[in-house]
């Protein structure tokens, strides 16, 4: 007819390649109609299988976009962002932080637990977000550790109890055990105080070099802490957490190398 449109000879050019494609399956030419049946009914399956894809993606999106919903009610709730979703003072100081659980220490901060403690307290008190091996003995704190560690739990009850009214998954008792970790207490209060390593690895059974790898992470830890109220405007707290941090970094737990 001599139509040269190109698109009209593209369409035209396509239909050719599928008939050749079609021509040469092995399936053109088979009078088994059982056989045509079992692959009509394959391409209706991958299409099944396609459209749950599609729905699985789009199900799991939707989980995604639930749970940011709740996370963001839960940062309101504790006053890390307002209604509009502006990071307020709280939400600066927990973005500074990611050694620990960033609600949890900032909530400490807030809350005036830090204020009342010492520096050597303070590191003792921090030394509950590092991870480290959990000790089989029975944990028995001095009198100065005690009433800090109880706070430490509340504030990590009450964190879990609101999200948990955020409708996220969380069990009250697993998420207080889990960022709860007063192991080694005993052991960093005496070390800020001067005691020696000799004397401190007697007081647990966690093995030293878990102690040592410990107290270097509790040092980062408190360097953002540090960190963290400085950006708040927290001048005694700022001091306080550098004071903790000098006095660990001492001795054998901060040496260069374990063989000089």
């Amino acid at each position: 007819m001599g139509i040269e449109d190109p698109e009209f000879v593209e369409l035209v050019n396509k239909i050719e390649e599928l008939e050749q494609r079609l021509f040469a399956h092995p399936m053109h030419k088979s009078q088994d109609e059982q056989q045509i049946k079992c692959f009509q009914r394959k391409a209706e399956v991958n299409h099944e299988i396609q459209q749950l894809k599609s729905k699985m993606r789009d199900s799991q999106l939707q989980k995604f976009r639930d749970e940011l919903k709740n996370r963001s009610r839960v940062l309101k709730k504790l006053g890390h962002i307002d209604a509009d979703g502006v990071v307020q003072l709280k939400g600066r100081a927990a973005c500074l932080i990611d050694t620990g659980d960033e609600l949890l220490v900032t909530e400490l901060m807030f809350n005036g637990t830090f204020n009342d403690l010492d520096h050597h307290q303070v590191a003792a008190l921090a030394s509950c977000f590092i991870p480290v091996d959990k000790s089989n003995e029975q944990i028995h704190l001095r009198t100065e550790l005690a009433k800090p560690l109880q706070q430490l739990q509340d504030s990590a009850r009450r964190i879990a109890e609101i999200q948990r009214e955020c409708k996220l998954d969380v069990n009250v008792d697993e998420y207080v055990d889990s960022t709860v970790r007063p192991f080694l207490m005993d052991v960093i209060y005496c070390w800020s105080k001067g005691a020696t390593f000799a004397e401190v690895i007697e007081m647990t059974d966690i093995f030293e070099g878990s102690i040592i790898r410990a107290s270097r992470r509790l040092d980062e830890f408190l360097n953002q802490l540090c960190a963290a109220a400085h950006a708040v405007g927290e001048v005694d707290l700022e001091k306080k957490f550098a004071a903790a941090s000098e006095s660990l970094r001492r001795g054998i737990m901060f040496s260069n190398s374990l063989y000089l």
